[in-house]
């Protein structure tokens, strides 16, 4: 296409240097006149610049698809137009066929996908990247395989890094309203135990006392509370069930959960005195 595209140059540099019949309106191109758009092809005249083409091409079906263009400026523009058109297929990307390897990198490259899978800088998942670096790697080899541009796969990082962050904000909303609640939840396991509200309440009251003292004893305290099971009823009564049936008594931070209630301070049981507590110990003196 590109050669027959040099010919038709130097055949309008020859038309250009022939003053002779090269006006698009002189001869039989006014049969035709400007509105050969507006008529079937089969039905135009020549133009008259054909009279300068060679008898055989004047005639030839091939050349006949140029009647469209009845004067001399619309072929002169259709050229251009096909030109440019030609020009930007050098910039075009086209797509390799299956098994192309040499294809396929020529492909990446031109849009922009890294040579490797380190090219994808991730900065958003930075944070992540100090504690799990195995899942950012995996990452950015997911989008090197599936041929993402490098901007493609900063734009992944940054959705994981919201959803992280949206999941960090509604664990830690979940965690402060499960221990906000932990009575009464705990106090609803013992909806069929204790027909009397505030038998019930005493009892939750007992095991969350019990639970709170052995977490503060086994250093468990701050990994609990700083976790899903902060708070959860079930695991509240089994902890303060098993620190009970091991002779386990209430104690303040710095004392003991041992057989007999003796501590480490003294052999004196101190009592902690959280709400829950205080609740407990008002319900048993009435």
């Amino acid at each position: 296409m590109r050669s027959n595209v040099l010919r038709w140059r130097r055949f309008f540099i020859m038309m250009e240097e022939d003053s002779g019949g090269g006006g698009g309106g002189d001869g039989p191109a006014e049969q035709g006149g400007s509105g050969g758009e507006d008529k079937p092809q089969d039905e135009l005249a020549a133009p008259g610049y054909f009279a300068q083409l060679p008898e055989e091409k004047a005639k030839s079906d091939a050349y006949k698809t140029l009647y469209r263009y009845q004067k001399l400026d619309e072929l002169a523009d259709a050229l251009l137009e096909a030109n440019g058109k030609l020009e930007g297929m050098d910039r075009a990307i086209i797509v390799p066929k299956k098994g192309d390897k040499e294809g396929v990198a020529e492909f990446a490259k031109k849009l922009g996908v890294p040579d490797e899978p380190s090219g994808y800088k991730m900065e958003a998942l930075s944070d992540i990247s100090k504690d799990q670096p195995e899942l950012v790697d995996a990452i950015r080899k997911g989008c090197r395989r599936m041929l993402f541009t490098e901007r493609q796969g900063e734009a992944i990082g940054e959705m994981i890094a919201s959803v992280n962050k949206a999941n960090a904000i509604r664990e830690k909303m979940e965690i402060r309203n499960n221990i906000r609640h932990q009575s009464e939840r705990v106090a609803a396991l013992y909806k069929d135990v204790f027909p009397a509200e505030i038998d019930r309440n005493n009892a939750a009251a007992e095991d969350i006392s019990r639970y709170e003292s052995f977490l503060k004893e086994t250093g468990l305290e701050e990994l609990i509370s700083s976790s899903l099971l902060a708070g959860n009823p079930k695991m509240i009564k089994a902890i303060s069930a098993y620190a009970k049936k091991h002779g386990g008594v209430v104690t303040a931070k710095g004392g003991s959960i041992g057989a007999g209630g003796e501590s480490r301070n003294g052999g004196k049981t101190i009592m902690p005195m959280s709400k829950d507590w205080e609740d407990f110990v008002k319900a048993q003196a009435k």
